[in-house]
């Protein structure tokens, strides 16, 4: 097994993010290959699983059960072959899963940061390196402001006493809001790294898909969440940079002024609430990391609640109406005297009361194309049922 070197004294803080980085590296490659090896108990479950997972397909083509169609084949072969990919090889693991996650986020900073560099105002690109020395120019001007206060002297009192508690309270903030964050995240990105394969094998049954999901979206996470932060770090340094260039030179000629002091602080609780807004932002984004549903779970048709319509519907009905209608009218005239239809004056009378009970009975609302599919039956059905 390979060795990580130590950090170096000089620049601390990227020494430890380069020895952390190589402890992850190895523990992963090492996990991996303990995990997913040959006579493994999870490469053996695996086996049994995916023995299960072919079983259940054929059995599916064969007597065409479980709406599988033979149109999905290739993309089930598709998920077939990168799941194997994924757990037989570490090169493939690495180039797509290890290298995508862990490394690409370092790629994208690199084209981020590159501008912010380019602006000048003494920042170089290294965000590390600058933290290195924003923590080396806090400490150095809070040693020699301790040594100027008297010492008798308290933080109550104000004075160079308060001015070095800030800075040294000041300069352990920042260290923890960019190496803290960074490397807390990178070893959250690596637990998830190292039981990975588990979660692939996952994306075999639908009914586990779950499981894979949230491990990608734990996983984004961790890893956005040091480029989140190399970028507010890097905003932050180019803020800070003039002010530490006055507290330098005031330390220097052992003037002691309160308002770089202040600013400083200030500058670094302002960032402190924003790398909590950041994080929360990159972790909503990998919160919404679904694959698309399949048929099966498209969601149903509701059922369309039948429209209010008159209960006495249908030709039938309709007939019946007009004549009853019009034997209430003979009898209405019968019980005055026969000889209705022998004066032409009272047929033309008839004729004008028959077509005003045609247009007076309600006309049939006729069903479009498609709306009595899946109704509810009709109150009128139900009571002839009844």
């Amino acid at each position: 097994m390979a060795l990580c070197p130590s950090p170096a004294e000089e620049g601390m803080v990227g020494g430890v993010l380069e020895t952390v980085d190589c402890h992850i590296r190895l523990l992963v490659h090492d996990t991996y290959r303990e995990l997913v090896g040959p006579n493994t108990l999870f490469a053996t479950a695996f086996t049994g699983l995916l023995t299960i997972y072919i079983a259940l397909l054929g059995y599916q083509l064969l007597f065409g059960r479980g709406g599988l169609r033979v149109t999905e084949l290739p993309i089930v072969a598709l998920k077939l072959g990168l799941i194997l990919a994924f757990l037989t090889s570490w090169a493939a693991y690495q180039t797509l899963i290890f290298n995508l996650l862990f490394d690409g986020p370092a790629e994208i900073m690199k084209v981020l940061i590159g501008p912010l560099s380019e602006r000048g105002a003494g920042f170089d690109g290294d965000v590390m390196g600058g933290v290195q020395r924003a923590f080396e120019d806090m400490s150095g001007a809070a040693s020699i402001y301790g040594g100027m206060a008297s010492p008798t002297a308290n933080l109550l009192q104000g004075g160079p006493m308060l001015g070095s508690g800030l800075l040294w309270l000041t300069a352990i903030t920042l260290l923890l809001l960019t190496l803290g964050l960074i490397i807390a995240a990178k070893i959250v990105l690596a637990f998830l790294l190292a039981i990975g394969p588990i979660f692939i094998g996952m994306l075999l049954f639908d009914q586990t898909r779950g499981l894979f999901e949230g491990w990608m979206r734990a996983a984004f996470s961790a890893a956005m969440a040091p480029l989140a932060v190399h970028v507010f770090g890097a905003v932050m340094l180019m803020i800070l940079q003039p002010f530490l260039e006055i507290l330098v030179g005031n330390a220097a000629s052992l003037k002691f002024d309160m308002g770089p002091v202040i600013t400083i602080t200030i500058v670094v609780i302002v960032f402190l609430m924003v790398m909590v807004f950041g994080l929360g932002a990159v972790a909503a984004i990998g919160r919404g990391f679904a694959f698309s549903r399949g048929r099966d779970e498209q969601p149903t048709l509701r059922r369309l609640p039948a429209p209010d319509r008159p209960l006495s519907e249908g030709p039938g009905e309709r007939a019946e109406q007009i004549v009853a209608r019009i034997a209430r009218t003979d009898r209405h005239y019968a019980t005055e005297g026969g000889g209705v239809y022998s004066n032409p004056e009272m047929v033309t009378r008839r004729t004008g009361e028959i077509a005003d009970a045609v247009a007076s009975t309600p006309q049939l609302a006729s069903d479009r194309l498609g709306q009595t599919y899946n109704r509810a039956p009709r109150v009128a059905d139900r009571r002839e049922d009844g």
